[in-house]
């Protein structure tokens, strides 16, 4: 959703905007990535970005990160990383994400998994000069900056949101009184509730998990009747409001492979086993009373 507004706020056009199909792991295949870039250079367009995902947000799905960066540097695009979600999860299991280094920019948002209040969001670049250029006027602008990089300059000069908060001091504190080794024991803990909770869905009849766990997203279904669920996605929103209603765990949802799922993502430093626990009981108790409940004119 940001890059499609993103094309079109530049003025580029949405129509200039192409999406590459997944797999059934939902990460970008690298294939489908290259013959759309060599069809559009056929065409005479020339390739701008590649912007890939370490972290899907409904499924955690990590994009093939050293195969796309080397496609895009055979083309000259730049290469853009969305992990607002997932990609903070690198100081935790770093060998999940070996081609984020390969990244000309990466989006990071605290507030999904750094624990941080909402709005608080971070861009990184390899380069920092082309940050700067990009953002600059004017060579002489550009020149200024080089040889005082820090005086006279502020993204806020630059970008559409003019007066804000000081979101960063927020993060500033935080880093600095638990240090980076807190938030790295918590976000495995996060990750290794997501296994827990996966495990015990696997090894409950009435549950289907819908999509392989790659960090804290938990994507599963409630199949009373598995091969023959006619209703089944009528069912599991009936499910998944009950839940929310009962207010014991608190549950979302995402659309995979054209079925409606619930969706449990552990982003919350204060999780704990028995909370892991209570998510499969809960999705239980809902499910028997939506289906045991009486039904209109019967």
């Amino acid at each position: 959703m940001s890059i499609a507004k993103a094309v079109a706020l530049l003025g580029i056009g949405r129509d200039n905007l192409r999406a590459i199909p997944v797999d059934e792991s939902f990460r970008m295949i690298t294939r489908e990535l290259e013959q759309a870039i060599a069809r559009d250079r056929q065409r005479g367009i020339t390739p701008l970005a590649v912007v890939a995902t370490s972290g899907t947000v409904n499924t955690g799905a990590l994009d093939a990160l050293p195969e796309i960066a080397e496609i895009a540097s055979n083309y000259g695009a730049w290469l853009h990383v969305d992990g607002s979600y997932g990609a903070l999860a690198a100081i935790a299991e770093p060998e999940k994400f070996s081609g984020l280094p390969f990244a000309d920019s990466v989006a990071l948002d605290p507030h999904k998994w750094l624990y941080q209040p909402l709005d608080c969001g971070c861009l990184l670049f390899r380069d920092v000069q082309a940050a700067r250029t990009a953002f600059a006027h004017s060579g002489e602008y550009v020149r200024a900056l080089s040889a005082d990089p820090v005086e006279g300059y502020a993204f806020f000069e630059e970008s559409m949101e003019l007066s804000r908060r000081f979101r960063a001091l927020k993060l500033w504190f935080s880093l600095r009184y638990h240090g980076m080794a807190a938030f790295r024991e918590a976000i495995r803990r996060d990750l290794e509730h997501a296994r827990q909770l996966g495990a015990r869905i696997e090894s409950t009849p009435q549950l289907q998990l819908m999509a392989p766990i790659e960090l804290s997203a938990v994507c599963f279904r409630y199949v009373n009747t598995p091969g023959a669920d006619p209703n089944g996605d009528a069912v599991n929103l009936e499910i998944l409001k009950r839940v929310n209603q009962r207010g014991r765990v608190y549950l979302s949802n995402a659309v995979l492979h054209g079925k409606f799922c619930l969706r449990a993502c552990i982003v919350n430093h204060r999780t704990t086993d028995a909370d892991v626990a209570e998510v499969v009981s809960e999705v239980l108790a809902a499910a028997a009373e939506v289906c045991d409940r009486p039904r209109a004119g019967t």
